[in-house]
């Protein structure tokens, strides 16, 4: 593993190889069809859309979901959104990532959760500069825990996630797709970014449940006019106040 200090920048030509992939499925033990239900008239994964696209090198943007019918809803919005979709394999999420990147040329990819409608876009650009300038295989944010759970943002080569395949058929390392880089870090260039002590201490961001529904609603309504543009950091100040159930010590 190896830790870089952030350089000049990349090319253009650089950053046109990058691209943002958004994985998304309908199915949730513990909420049903979440990707799609209504946080305050617009459906999450539109809010997640909707946030990818304040990010400032304008990357590309696609939805990665499954080929099981019961993800053609999910496949049909991103069409209407005008967003471009992949569909792959249900359980081996890792090829469906490398397959979605290689079919669209993308060098490098930002992997985002189709459950985090509050993600930092300043953190991906950061990230994709630390990829670029350490030619890394793996520029993320979770290898330490310090961000809020439904934060999490990985900037992965293409060609590693390759190399990943090639050395595990572990079903837990195919569904959990970065989970083999974090297990072998010495085989991999990884960076990771950290937040200050205890900044986001107690703070959930992720929405996973029916009580993380009504938190992401009682955040969207109360961050005014604009909520794609507002910062993670100050939704992450606002769910201090949530009047609702509270994350648990421990807990992501």
């Amino acid at each position: 593993m190896v830790r870089r200090r952030m350089g000049t920048g990349g090319t253009s030509t650089q950053l046109r190889e990058t691209g943002i992939i958004i994985f998304a499925r309908l199915d949730s033990n513990r909420l049903p069809g979440k990707a799609l239900l209504p946080i305050q008239g617009r459906a999450m994964l539109g809010r997640v859309i909707d946030r990818a696209k304040r990010v400032k090198a304008n990357f590309p943007i696609v939805v990665a979901t499954s080929s099981r019918r019961v993800d053609d809803d999910i496949a049909n919005f991103v069409q209407n959104e005008g967003i471009a979709v992949y569909r792959g394999d249900t359980n081996d999420v890792a090829n469906r990532a490398f397959q979605c990147a290689r079919e669209f040329k993308f060098e490098r990819f930002v992997r985002i959760s189709g459950d985090s409608p509050f993600f930092d876009t300043a953190l991906i650009s950061r990230l994709v500069q630390l990829h670029l300038d350490g030619n890394l295989d793996l520029a993320t944010n979770i290898l330490t825990r310090t961000y809020p759970p439904g934060s999490s943002i990985e900037v992965i080569a293409t060609q590693a996630m390759k190399t990943l395949l090639e050395a595990t058929n572990d079903a837990d390392d195919c569904e959990h797709v970065t989970k083999y880089f974090y297990n072998n870090p010495m085989d991999f260039k990884i960076a990771d970014v950290r937040a200050g002590p205890g900044e986001f201490s107690g703070v959930s961001l992720v929405v996973d449940t029916p009580d993380d529904l009504e938190r992401a609603v009682w955040l969207i309504a109360n961050a005014g006019k604009d909520p794609a543009g507002l910062a993670m950091k100050t939704y992450a100040a606002m769910a201090v106040n949530w009047p609702g159930p509270r994350m648990q010590p421990g807990s992501e």
